[in-house]
């Protein structure tokens, strides 16, 4: 939304940065104690802390428009190596036609102890350079110049924008734990804003101050947050941004007095018509008449309504790359398929587009991808989403299809899609919908071995992908090349390959097979006329990867996922079993997990049969001791032995 325009008939009105407040900390005045700091007392394993991070973000009004500045003041402390990455530093920049933000007054040093002085060196404007993000958002980067372990890095920079919708948020917590955190938010009394707070901290100090301006009353929102401890990353969570701790804020409606209100943050509704009415979104949809002469050609013919989507789906997803761009919005379609790659926006409005000219009755659905966060559906506004698929009714069967991934089957979503909602925009009624996988992580690990006395391991292993599992595969399959992928399958693996043949690697309907003759001869131990063996040769889990006791945010798999390993293993003549792990079921309630172990002699062949199912894609925070302790009694059992005597 370009600069406002109110066209009052008012004196003019004071800029709001007469009220300002200022840093708790004056640029380049470093205390001696913070460039001597070897480590961060608060926390030992911290490879850098945020010594300071101020802002303050205020809009100015005048007769005839409104701007927004947004002021920042950051030092950062580096301790180790692994804290280097802090030195890279990305402004985002909105833009919307010839509009853009723009930052003023930018000024980064690095400061060294040397020889008990502080060295400054400054940043040079050649280290400044901006990039492309997506449609809407430049970065301006740079990189601090001579960072060491024991550097301080400072920087600052004043933010001014057209945009006034696009009021900052604030970040409170990092990976890094950070020493102080203050933040103002300065609103005219007819700018009315929405705040949420997100986190498991709360502020040491939250307060609103009224200040006078001129004309008007200014509300200074302030936020203090003191000793924030590093987020700790666990695996398994949608977005990072979701659970830190932040201040969200959203501009709602401006009321001046004696004046229409104007609303900004509107509704859905509001939100599902103008996309209609956009030139980028729902009239390349009805428009685009170019692809009307090949969504016929494709389905001439076909009667099949289903079949015709499948055709469909097909070309567009053979016939448009990927650029890696999440977008909702299209570019010139013509365009597109010349240069034969899109965005995620130009690929599905172009599949949508090509749907309604065979009368496929097609709706868009707006999403937010896993890694963007979640969407707050009391709060309408389209920045919560960066991503958009299509949606098809055939009977009584709906079909979302996304033509961006072309490992993946259509009705099969990419699991960066699978983050709970979406909004469906629609000319008949726009509706939310949940997002859930059409498929498992399915891997079967099938190994027929012969065991020699020597502990040498010789036979055959198979895997046999499915669903998820069978994308991931083809991605780094196509990625590499065959040979480069037997060579990445070994690459921790003493073993020797006398063969490998692969099945239906182009065919994404299917599962994908990958066979491998092979000799191992480091698996087992060999003592005093014993054999040590534990019977995973691949797949076994040998670590929790739920660390922490408590954790403060739900599990999130993103889909099911089931892993099987069977195993039959042939005895050497002249040996027999002295020891095999007992059998093991263990259950999560409500289903939402199961594993099963067993281990039987025939004859003499040993088989063990290993399966993992997790049929639950979240688990909420008050569930996860209990699928910890899953995990850790699956990993104990994983690591019993198998013992082989000599007779």
């Amino acid at each position: 939304m370009k600069a406002l325009i109110f066209g009052l008939h008012l004196a003019l009105l004071a800029p709001l940065c007469a009220v300002a407040q200022k840093s708790p900390i004056k640029f380049g005045e470093i205390p001696m104690d913070d460039m001597t700091m070897k480590t961060y007392n608060k926390d030992s394993s911290a490879s850098a802390v945020i010594l300071s991070d101020y802002g303050e973000a205020y809009v100015t009004v005048t007769t005839i428009n409104a701007s927004l500045s947004f002021e920042r003041h950051v030092r950062i402390k580096i301790l180790k190596k692994d804290g280097f990455d802090l030195a890279d530093v990305e402004i985002p920049l909105f833009r919307e036609g010839t509009e853009e933000e723009r930052v003023t007054k930018l000024k980064a040093t690095t400061y060294n102890l040397e020889n008990g002085k502080i060295v400054e060196t400054d940043l040079s404007k050649d280290g400044i350079f901006k990039e492309k993000f997506n449609r809407n958002v430049n970065l301006q980067k740079f990189t601090f110049p001579n960072v060491k372990e024991g550097s301080v890095l400072e920087y600052s920079y004043t933010l001014t924008s057209g945009f006034i919708t696009n009021f900052p948020d604030w970040q409170f917590q990092y990976k890094v734990p950070v020493r102080w955190s203050e933040y103002w938010a300065l609103f005219p009394e007819f700018f009315i804003f929405e705040k949420y707070m997100q986190g498991y901290i709360a502020p040491a100090v939250y307060e609103v101050k009224n200040k006078n301006s001129t004309d008007f009353r200014i509300d200074g929102h302030h936020w203090v947050m003191k000793d924030v401890p590093a987020f700790k990353d666990e695996p398994f969570i949608t977005c990072k941004n979701d659970y830190v701790s932040k201040i969200n804020l959203a501009l709602s409606h401006i009321n001046f007095p004696g004046k229409p209100v104007q609303e900004i943050m509107g509704t859905w509704e509001k939100l599902n018509t103008n996309l209609l009415e956009s030139e980028a979104f729902g009239k390349t949809i009805t428009g685009s008449n170019f692809l009307k002469k090949k969504a016929e050609e494709l389905t001439v013919g076909v009667t099949d309504p289903q079949q015709k989507v499948a055709a469909i789906f097909s070309y567009v997803q053979k016939s448009v790359e990927w650029t890696g761009t999440k977008d909702f919005y299209a570019d010139n379609l013509k365009t597109i398929f010349e240069n034969k790659k899109g965005s995620a926006g130009d690929i599905n409005l172009a599949l949508a587009s090509m749907l309604e000219k065979v009368d496929i009755p097609v709706e868009m659905v707006l999403l937010s991808t896993r890694d963007h966060g979640f969407v707050r559906q009391q709060y309408p506004m389209s920045s919560q989403f960066n991503y958009a698929i299509c949606s098809v009714t055939l009977g009584d069967k709906t079909l979302l299809l996304d033509a961006t991934d072309r490992y993946l089957p259509m009705g099969i979503l990419p699991e960066r899609c699978l983050n709970s909602h979406g909004l469906v925009i629609s000319k008949t009624k726009h509706r939310w919908i949940p997002i859930q996988p059409k498929a498992k992580a399915r891997t079967v690990i099938s190994t027929e071995l012969v065991l020699h006395p020597t502990g040498e391991l010789k036979g055959k292993m198979k895997y046999t992908h499915e669903g998820y599992a069978a994308r991931e595969f083809r991605q780094v399959y196509f990625a590499k090349g065959e040979q480069e992928y037997v060579k990445g399958f070994l690459a921790d693996k003493a073993w020797e390959v006398e063969s490998s043949e692969f099945q239906n690697q182009a065919e994404v309907t299917q599962s994908v097979n990958q066979i491998h003759a092979v000799n191992i001869s480091e698996h087992t131990t060999v003592a005093g006329g014993m054999i040590y063996m534990n019977p995973f040769v691949m797949g076994q889990i040998k670590e929790n990867v739920f660390k922490l006791e408590a954790r403060e945010y739900p599990v999130d798999f993103g889909r099911p996922e089931e892993k099987t390993y069977l195993c039959r293993i042939t005895i050497p003549e002249g040996y027999a079993i002295e020891e095999i792990p007992k059998p093991k079921v263990l259950m999560l309630p409500n289903n939402a997990g199961k594993y099963t172990y067993n281990v039987s002699q025939t004859g003499n062949q040993l088989n063990i049969v290993s399966m993992l199912q997790i049929n639950q894609s979240m688990f909420p925070m008050d569930e996860y001791p209990t699928l910890r302790e899953f995990y850790n009694q699956l990993v104990a059992k994983q690591a019993e032995q198998i013992v082989f005597k000599k007779l």
